[in-house]
């Protein structure tokens, strides 16, 4: 009988789905990473990290993919909180626990991450955040203020310039008015979490991985280094070439900094 711990509604074991699909042998991982997705996106955003010697856990937030059904989050402490609860058991098994998210999961990182260390007694052995400005950094993106508007008419014409400015979403998408019509609901719900989310978390003693893309106009060096005082450990900071969604285009390269910036943060 397996002792692995079902990952629950809001957790979704990526690599556990890819050994189902490829019959891959499921071998002793080198990291645990715990991954949290951008504004609108669900947990197999991050499929293309998934490795045999990676184990891929998404963070699966309400109101897409298997919780469909569900109303959106209010806020980001409450995507926090259940995503604890149910990564918590996966904690003590001995392999490296890392917790990462891109754009808005960045901020979800960083409260998991704090609610991991703090109320459930578990070790991180890495927080590695990405592609979003911390909280109380001034954003003045007067598009997305258009697009998360419920009292503009031309909302939803703002978000879909917002999200072909930033890149990452196919033209396919944008111009279909079905696929619009069930993305931009959640993807506004999640963007005005997001906004109001407005303070840092109880600082982790995991060392602090900062990323951002070259080219991404959205978030800069200065919004990033705001993320510092959710750490008390180490920080290192890389930047990969692309726009807000550098990630897939250098998996492999991401994953050797994710295993290095862990092991530079030793045993505490």
């Amino acid at each position: 009988m397996s002792t692995r711990p079902a990952p629950g509604r809001c957790l979704v074991d990526l690599s556990a789905q890819d050994r189902l699909r490829g019959g891959a042998s499921g071998r002793t991982p080198r990291l645990r990473v715990l991954c949290c997705p951008p504004a609108g996106a669900a947990a197999g955003y991050w499929r293309f990290l998934v490795r045999d010697d990676v184990h891929v856990l998404g963070v699966q937030y309400p109101g897409r993919e298997s919780r469909f059904r569900e109303p959106a989050a209010a806020s980001i402490d409450v995507l926090a909180r259940e995503a604890a609860e149910a990564a918590a058991a996966w904690a003590p098994s001995g392999v490296p626990l890392v917790v990462l998210g891109h754009s808005m999961g960045a901020a979800v990182a960083a409260e998991l991450a704090s609610l991991l260390e703090h109320r459930h007694g578990a070790r991180v052995a890495l927080l590695v955040l990405s592609a979003k400005a911390a909280p109380g950094v001034v954003d003045d993106d007067e598009l997305l203020r258009a697009g998360l508007d419920p009292h503009d008419p031309r909302a939803d014409d703002a978000l879909v310039r917002w999200l072909r400015g930033l890149g990452g979403t196919p033209e396919a998408v944008l111009e279909n008015p079905e696929l619009l019509a069930l993305l931009l609901p959640v993807l506004r719900a999640d963007l005005r979490a997001s906004a109001a989310h407005d303070r840092l978390p109880v600082p982790v003693r995991a060392p602090l991985l900062l990323l951002r893309g070259t080219e991404d106009a959205g978030v800069d060096a200065a919004g990033m280094a705001a993320w510092r005082a959710v750490s008390t450990g180490p920080v290192h900071r890389r930047e990969y070439p692309g726009g807000h969604h550098p990630l897939a285009d250098h998996r492999d390269r991401l994953l050797a900094d994710l295993e290095a910036c862990a092991a530079a943060g030793g045993p505490r």
